[in-house]
């Protein structure tokens, strides 16, 4: 008989067969599964909107609806501590029709800071409902991710009004995890401090403010992946995707420990990486990385300090807990560029300013 070899399944087949059956196991529930373990919405909102027919809706958790206008949507933009679901993508893109046809006021425009939140992987201030949910939950195969309707379908929340079953909805989208040893609470707060400065910025129209905006975009969304990449319930789905590596620890010393390691494996050395079983961080660097029998292993530095990563390398050791590593942060700090010849005291030509539409600038923005 002859062998025939069957080739191993690649990275994009194995995460679509992995999303393939983790919705198959929502429609045979009847209701979507748990996808992430941390919360689809980081903070809880003390408002909404929504649409009734052809008008826009604003409606906090506590008091009645009332139409949205221009006034009322600047003041949501502009004010830091409000918190408003979006419901859905239709929803945002009718705030972006309305915007565009409003002249900018004392606030600066207000469709560029649409255009701007339209540019991040996810919005803590303005969140869209139903990316939330798609975040948190498996929805059952066949519906649609990005239907509001189907999500209120699919949990039963369908009520008589749409804020009533948007209210359910957002329940169920702050439910999760926020572990104190992942830095939760912390990174969301950065995170909300960064979008207030980017709407802070959004007064400004000019060239060099925009190249602001891209490097502050760039700085947030890199804070929000380093954190969704850590996310316990994410793990599993980030092997096979590569964000994350599996290693089973080898040998161990005091300085560093030998570990079989998951593939496909895209971490590099002597680079700043992050550790975790889920619960808790440490850092670590990765020194050495070989293949032999089949299998790829690296060495990594033993965790600093005697706290709870040299437990995790322990308890993977053991096999009591899983143990995963990821890319360390990098978040560069925007600087002002410097003319080193107007410091010598040359005479520097002044070069005209350009005008390059926050289109462009966006174009470029780091996406999830």
């Amino acid at each position: 008989m002859t062998a025939i070899a069957i080739a191993p399944a690649s990275s994009k087949e194995m995460l679509t067969a992995y999303r393939r059956e983790q919705r198959m196991t929502s429609t045979d529930n009847g209701s979507p599964c748990d996808r992430s373990g941390f919360p689809g919405l980081s903070l809880t909102p003390d408002g909404m909107i929504y649409r009734r027919g052809t008008s826009l809706l604003y409606q906090p958790l506590n008091d009645k609806a009332r139409d949205l206008d221009h006034v009322l949507l600047t003041e949501l933009l502009t004010h830091d501590e409000k918190i408003t679901a979006i419901a859905d993508k239709g929803t945002f893109e009718a705030l972006q029709t309305v915007a565009a046809t409003e002249p900018e006021d004392q606030y600066g425009s207000i469709a560029k800071r649409l255009k701007v939140l339209n540019s991040l992987p996810a919005s803590v201030r303005m969140p869209i409902l139903t990316d939330a949910l798609a975040y948190r939950y498996w929805l059952p195969d066949g519906k649609d991710e990005a239907s509001f309707a189907d999500w209120a379908a699919a949990f039963n929340a369908t009520g008589p009004t749409a804020s009533l079953s948007m209210r359910r909805l957002i329940d169920l989208a702050v439910d999760g995890v926020k572990y104190s040893g992942l830095k939760f609470d912390n990174t969301v707060s950065a995170l909300r401090r960064a979008e207030a400065r980017l709407m802070e910025q959004c007064v400004w129209s000019n060239i060099s403010s925009d190249v602001q905006v891209f490097g502050m975009l760039e700085s947030y969304s890199n804070k929000i992946n380093a954190l969704r990449t850590i996310d316990p319930g994410l793990l599993e789905l980030h092997v096979l995707d590569g964000r994350v590596c599996k290693v089973k620890p080898m040998n161990n010393t005091h300085r560093d420990f030998s570990a079989s390691v998951s593939q496909p494996f895209k971490l590099k050395e002597n680079k700043p990486l992050r550790m975790t079983d889920g619960y808790g961080l440490a850092e670590t660097t990765m020194t050495e990385l070989r293949f032999g029998a089949g299998e790829m292993h690296a060495v990594f530095d033993q965790p600093s300090g005697t706290g709870q990563g040299q437990a995790m390398v322990m308890s993977a050791k053991q096999g009591t807990r899983a143990l995963y590593v990821a890319e360390g942060t990098f978040d560069m700090p925007a600087s002002r560029p410097v003319n080193r010849r107007w410091l010598s005291g040359t005479k520097v030509e002044r070069v005209a300013d350009r005008t390059v539409p926050l289109d462009v600038i966006l174009a470029g923005a780091p996406v999830e």
